[in-house]
Order: C-alpha cells, then structure tokens, then sequence
C-alpha cells in the first residue's frame, strides 16, 4: 500500500485529483447562480453535478496515465529516472491548486457577503388595514383609501418591497398575530394603524412592527379633513426614516407630492379605486370606478391619478367583457392615458396602460418600452408587473417568470397572479418550485376545479405523460361521480388528449346536466357536439330556454357561426358576419377568410391583434401553409392560464390537439414529433 501511494505522488494524481475538485467545487458555484438567471431548467444543474462527478474517476486515470511537461502532455514515464520531468508537473500543479484555491476562497467569500444571491434583498414591508374607529359604514373607505396612500408612498421608495393592498386586504378585521401574518406576507415589518374622523378633523394612529411583534416607532396624528394626505406622507416619512432608507432626490419629491388639492375630488378617486381593488376587477366595480373619476376630474381637470384610473377602467371592460366595445375601449382608454402623462410624466399606471394596449394591437417593442417606464417610476405595483408579465408570454417566456415571480412577491394571495405563477414555472420546466408552490398557497385557488387543474397539470409533467390526468380524473371521479366539474374535466381530458370524442360527448353532458346553470359546462358540452359531428343535438341544445338564459345575445350569435362553420357551410356562416353585435367577430372572419382562400387577408387580421401562437396556427392549418404553422406550433409552450374565463385553464398543443384544422396533418411525422415533444400520446387518429 506505501509503494501504491508513493506511486500516487510520483505521478502526481493526488495533486490533480485536488486541483479537480476545487475547480468542480468553483463551477458548480458559478452554475448555482448563473443558471437561475438564464432561465435555465431544474435538470440542468443535477446533470451538471453528475456529469462533475462522473468525470472525477477518469481525471485520475488520465492524471495515472499522463503528466504535463514542458514539451505539453505525455505519458507518464514508468520509472522515476525523469525526475525533472516529475518535478515541472509537481510544480506546474502546484500553481495551478494555489490559483483555484484563491479562487475558492474569492467565491466562498463573495457567497458568505450575498453577491451571489440574486434574491431580492431590499426590507420587506405591509401596510394592514387602518381599522375606521368610526363604526361608521359609509366611512369605511376613507380607512381603505389612507392604507392605500400610504402603500403608494412607500411604493415609490425603491429601497423597499411593499406588498400590495389587495394582499393585505386580506387581513382587515383578522385575528391572526403580527407573527402569523408576517409569516404569511413573507415580510419584516407591518405598519399598522386606526383611523378616526371627528367633526372636520382627521385623527390617525399608526405603529411599525417588526416580524417578531416588537413595535419599532408609534405616533398619533391630527389633521383637518381638508387636508388629509399630510398625515399619510408624514406616515411614509417616519417609516422610511426608522428603517434608515436612503432617498434620491426624485423619491424625494413623489413624498413630499400631494396628488390633488381638491379633497372631494381626492374622495371620489379614493372610492373608485378601492371598488376596483375590493372586487378584483368587477365589471360594475369597473364602471363605478369611471364615473366617480369623472366627477373627480370635474372639479380637478388636473389630477393625473384619476385620468389613469378612467383609462384603466376603460380598456379593461373592453379587454375582459365582450358586451363592451373593444375598438372603442382601446381608443378611450388611450385618450385619458395620454391625458394622464401630459398632466404628470410620473403617472406609472398610465404607461402601462398605453403599454397593454400598445402589445395588444402587436408593437410589442414600443410596449416594452412602456413597461420598463412604468415599472422605473413605480417598482412595487404588483399590477403593472402582472400585466409586464402576460403581455411578455408570448415573445419571452423567461421574461414572464421574471416578472410573474416579482409580482408573486408583491402580492402573494392573489390568485390571479398565482394562476400565471404556476403556469410559468411549468414553462421554464421548474416543476418541482410549481409543486412546492401549489401545496404552500393551494388555499388561494377556490373556484371550482382550479386545484384539481393544477393537480392534474403536476401529474402530467412529473410523469412526462398527459394519459396520467386521464387516469387522475377517471379515479377522482370513482370516488364521486356525480360531481359536474369532475365530469367536465375528465371530457376535456378525453378531447385534448386522447381525441376520443364519445366520452368527450358523454362526460360533459352529464356535467351540464348535474350543473345546466355553470355556463362553463353549457360551453364545453356544445364544443363537444360540434367536435363530434352532432349537429341536430347542437342546434337543439343552443336553442334551449335552459341554455339561452346563460349567455348572452353576442355569444348566441357566434354558436349559430358555428354551427354552419363546422358543416362547412361558409356562405351561411358568412352571412351571420353582418351582426356586428357577434362576440369574436374579426377572429371568425378571419377563418372564413382563410376557408376562402384569402391569405391576405388573414395575415392583415394578425397583423392588427396580437394573438399567442396556438391561435394562429388554425389560419396557416386551414389554407395548407405548412411550414408557417409549424412554426408557430413550435412556439407553443405547455400551460398558459388564458384570459377568456371558459378557456382559464389552457396547455399548448393539448389545449388544441383535438381543432379539426389538424386533420390533415395528423399522420405526419412532425406533427407526431409535436406531440410527443408535449407528452401527448400517439393514437389511432395519428396512425
């Protein structure tokens, strides 16, 4: 054994074995930390860890074999009669350990002093709920509006990560401890406070705590009702002082900035937006919030805030309701956006609001630019970051797990926000941080099926296999099979996946009639009639009293399109097109364009929308533009949680596998290649 390991030295393998380790150990540093920012996947980083250390055994048999000279790398002599030769590798691997070891030592240090944590370390911090002391309910937003100023000051303080309002909304009235709380926000600190309006005075009491319940400064103050923003920026002041924040010059003057000298105006406003912020984007809450605007802009022509707010209220209705005029929101809502910036350069929700309209009609660049604006004057707006996040999906995925985690940060108990959350760490092939997501804030997702989605969208990927949530619907439902979502979701399951379109008939017609008043059931089972080929069964379901009290005039319209369109009686289908009232007018004219023939025109009606890949790709299906559909198709990623509330849950190529524009195209290898790029099985459709 002592003539084995004098070997060793002679060949100097315990020297290069060591020298490999500290420059694997380096590496596996350097990975650790870069990988994350390149969006790199979960695997890559354990691959690398193996590949590492897999190559440790044969460095020592290569380091046994060879040795470097001064004439470069030769075998290593059998004897040690080459005592120089010996000499210049030992010394050679002596520099070469000392250079690594410094270079360990500069990266442990460098770990040990956070430059190589990229998490955000800035002082995180939650404004509660001021608690209306009044008891009285028509008073109740004044509590709401002075907790959501003072978020906005602070918000305006780039040394800080506030949490946003409609998270901390959340605990008003709780019983929950500070601790608890803390816990749950993930924060170091909680301003907290109660409020009190007496006569024509405003009387506020606030206090900082930190995480572990230890109050760090409280204060009283009086103020006249006619000006009650001092108390605010005096609040945000005192808290950014006690935390020894160091300000720039510009966080300076958006603290010391009042955004209206008009009280009642600043009162209106404050209703407005805290309807908004109570129902998480209501329709009527929408409204309200434009016409309270209004009137304050009415007595203050020049508050930029509530231009801001007019314009989000605007796009949003036609964003999100079809009963709204789309072309006409984006046009209004750009007009008090504009209005908005020439009132305040700094008016942060104004550029975004230009910004979601500016990706939605395609200039995703100029968007971009908007964006990046919005998001310097104003980095804590949980909101703004959203909308960064969805409008960048389809042209950077990595992008949107940047700025979707930001916003997770920001409001950690939106649901909203988690949807897109999880959606895009199964993108970046971050499964294990979506599984580990989903069991900590599973409580978020309350609407009927969003769990047993999630859990479904996990099985599939763990098991790289979507015919797995086939299975995981078949026994769920076992165990209660009168349940109608579990009923619609193993149908959809049977569609998307399996193209079997019997039992996509069949399960979700037993949900529509365990449950005929969730709309979502009516809208799955007659895409499943049209799928199938049932068209008298269709005609008869979509005319039914039952199924008309469900949706409205606009949506009535577009299932007669479809009805014709899937027969392929385009003239008729056509004619429909005259009732501008029709919901997704441009986009059926556009197939019947592309039935016709007419590449022009489709390709001048993308041009004008800015539609994510799998909503293209029927277009190039329908007029045989193979290679250009097959482009897009490869730009499909897994999951996305899509804006149309039937089409909430939604999973690249399974999402539209089953579309009959693909008939065609089934057969061939890369569409097959496709699917099982997407895990989706190979059936008798596909042989």
């Amino acid at each position: 054994m002592k003539k084995f390991i004098e070997e060793l030295k002679r060949r100097n393998v315990i020297k290069a074995s060591l020298a490999y380790l500290v420059i694997a150990w380096v590496l596996l540093q350097v990975f650790q930390f870069l990988l994350p920012m390149l969006g790199a996947p979960e695997w890559l980083l354990p691959t690398l860890t193996l590949i590492l250390a897999i190559g440790l055994p044969i460095w020592i048999i290569i380091s046994w074999i060879y040795e470097i000279t001064p004439k470069g790398i030769e075998k290593t002599a059998k004897d040690s009669g080459s005592e120089l030769v010996t000499q210049a590798t030992n010394k050679r691997l002596n520099v070469f350990i000392i250079v690594s070891l410094s270079i360990a030592v500069i990266v442990l240090t460098l770990k040990l002093t956070n430059v190589f944590d990229d998490s955000d370390k800035k002082i995180a911090i939650a404004v509660l709920p001021f608690a209306n002391m009044n008891g009285n309910g028509d008073d109740e937003y004044f509590g709401d509006a002075i907790t959501s100023d003072i978020f906005t000051y602070l918000a305006s303080v780039k040394g800080l990560k506030v949490i946003s309002p409609k998270s901390t909304i959340k605990f008003k009235n709780t019983k929950k401890t500070i601790p608890e709380i803390a816990d749950e926000l993930g924060v170091d600190f909680l301003v907290d406070g109660n409020v009190r309006k007496n006569e024509k005075q405003v009387l506020i009491s606030a206090s900082l705590m930190n995480a572990n319940d230890e109050q760090k400064w409280a204060d009283s103050y009086n103020e006249s009702e006619e000006h009650p923003f001092k108390i605010q920026q005096a609040v945000a002041k005192k808290i950014v002082a006690e935390l020894k924040i160091r300000l720039s010059s510009e966080e300076e003057k958006v603290l010391d900035k009042f955004p209206t000298e008009n009280i009642e105006a600043y009162n209106l406003y404050s209703k407005g937006r805290i309807a908004v912020l109570n129902t998480n984007r209501d329709s009527s809450a929408l409204k309200l919030n434009i016409k309270l605007n209004k009137q304050a802009i009415a007595l203050d022509s020049n508050f930029a805030e509530a231009y801001a707010e007019i314009g989000q209220s605007t796009f949003l209705l036609g964003f999100y309701y079809p009963d709204f005029d789309y072309d006409e929101s984006i046009k209004t809502g750009m007009f008090y956006f504009e209005k908005a910036i020439q009132l305040d350069p700094n008016t942060s929700r104004a550029y975004a609001g230009q910004a979601m309209i500016l990706n939605d009609v395609g200039n995703w660049d100029k968007a971009q630019e908007y964006f990046e604006k919005a998001i310097e004057i104003n980095p804590n707006d949980a909101t703004i970051r959203y909308q960064y996040a969805v409008n960048s999906y389809s042209e950077n995925y990595n992008k949107h797990l940047i700025q979707i985690a930001i916003a997770q940060q920001l409001d950690p108990l939106s649901a909203l926000i988690g949807h897109q959350y999880f959606a895009s760490l199964i993108n970046n092939d971050k499964i294990k941080e979506a599984e580990k997501y989903f069991n900590k804030y599973r409580f978020l997702f309350t609407k009927p099926g969003e769990k047993l989605e999630k859990e479904s969208v996990l099985i599939a990927y763990k098991n790289k296999d979507w015919t797995a949530a086939v299975r995981f619907f078949e026994d769920t439902l076992k165990k209660d099979p009168n349940n109608a979502i579990l009923n619609r979701k193993l149908g959809e399951a049977y569609d998307g996946i399996l193209l079997d379109n019997n039992n996509y008939i069949k399960y979700t017609k037993k949900a529509y009639e365990l449950d005929s008043t969730n709309w979502v059931n009516g809208w799955e089972y007659q895409s499943a009639l049209l799928v199938g080929k049932k068209f008298a069964a269709y005609k008869k379901l979509i005319q039914s009293q039952n199924f008309k009290s469900v949706y409205s005039k606009s949506e009535g319209l577009n299932y007669l399109f479809n009805y014709y369109y899937f027969q392929e009686d385009y003239k008729k289908a056509q004619d429909l097109l005259k009732d501008t009232l029709m919901y997704g007018i441009d986009y059926n004219k556009a197939a019947i364009s592309a039935q016709f023939g007419d590449i022009n025109a489709v390709v001048s009606f993308l041009n004008r929308h800015k539609y994510f890949p799998e909503f293209k790709v029927p277009f190039y299906a329908i007029l045989d533009e193979k290679d250009t559909m097959y482009f897009y198709l490869e730009k499909i990623k897994g999951y996305r949680h899509q804006r149309h509330p039937a089409n909430s849950e939604r999973y690249g190529l399974r999402s539209i596998n089953s579309w009959k524009e693909f008939d065609p195209y089934r057969k061939e290898e890369r569409y097959k290649a496709l699917l099982r790029k997407h895990y989706l099985p190979i059936t008798k459709w596909n042989k």
